[in-house]
């Protein structure tokens, strides 16, 4: 850093550990020094808009964006005598549902109770387009509106990252994550991509590495045969709209 004119901000400068909370117990460590500057650690970081914690449960990053999108839908509720159901609509998916949906592909495999809380947040917003009371049905409103739930939306993310890695129109790093099975014999389905074995499921599964081509593997030929990324989203949508109210 001498060489390069460089300095280390000690007041900004930060470091995380992640592992198992097993892990974590095993490696104690009191700061760290780089260039004789002491560097401290943290349990939480956030880079990029998205907040990481040690175990890589997304907890705090979970709360942090319903804490925004509610704020936005009470401002907005205030607001919806005097709003029709188009402007109310365009208002909640630009303040609400892009709190929600940011890099939320980060968040597959998460537990359903990591994800109930963001699932209440869009509960409350298609009860607010629809102008329905506080008890009525959140499903109900959801498939009027056609929306996904959180966790199908994630997976319609993830899967609209593998169309881009399969078709080569996504970063390399990304692309090289999606490798041909060679089974020796054709399957109805269609190529099939290798998935890599994981030792943890908390943590290995949710990688894209594995669940990108292990989401990708599951599709319908006629769906994983579009070569339009609009067509794709379109015939995607509708599979996985199916799977969430069946």
């Amino acid at each position: 850093m001498n060489q390069n004119r460089l300095k280390l901000n000690s007041t900004k400068t930060e470091y995380i550990k992640f592992a198992s909370q097993t892990q974590l117990n095993k490696c104690v460590v009191n700061g760290i020094n780089v260039n004789e500057t002491h560097v401290d650690e943290s349990t939480v970081i956030k880079y990029l808009g998205v907040w990481f914690d040690t175990v890589i449960s997304f907890d705090r990053h979970i709360t942090e964006k319903c804490k925004v999108a509610m704020f936005n839908l009470y401002r907005i509720k205030s607001l919806r005598a005097h709003l029709g159901r188009k402007p109310l609509e365009q208002l909640v998916h630009s303040l609400v549902m892009s709190h929600l949906d940011y890099c939320c592909t980060l968040l597959y495999g998460l537990p359903d109770c990591s994800l109930a809380r963001l699932q209440r947040v869009q509960n409350f917003a298609a009860r607010l387009i629809l102008n329905r009371r506080k008890f009525d049905s959140a499903t109900q409103s959801l498939k009027e509106l056609h929306w996904l739930p959180i966790k199908f939306r994630i997976l319609f993310r993830l899967l609209c990252l593998a169309f881009k890695c399969v078709n080569g129109t996504a970063p390399r790093y990304l692309c090289e994550y999606f490798i041909y099975s060679t089974t020796g014999y054709s399957l109805r389905s269609g190529p099939t991509f290798t998935v890599p074995r994981t030792k943890t499921r908390r943590h290995g599964d949710r990688a894209f590495s594995v669940a990108g081509p292990q989401e990708w593997n599951k599709l319908p030929l006629n769906i994983k045969a579009c070569t339009s990324l609009t067509t794709f989203k379109g015939k995607l949508k509708t599979h996985i709209f199916a799977l969430a109210y069946q």
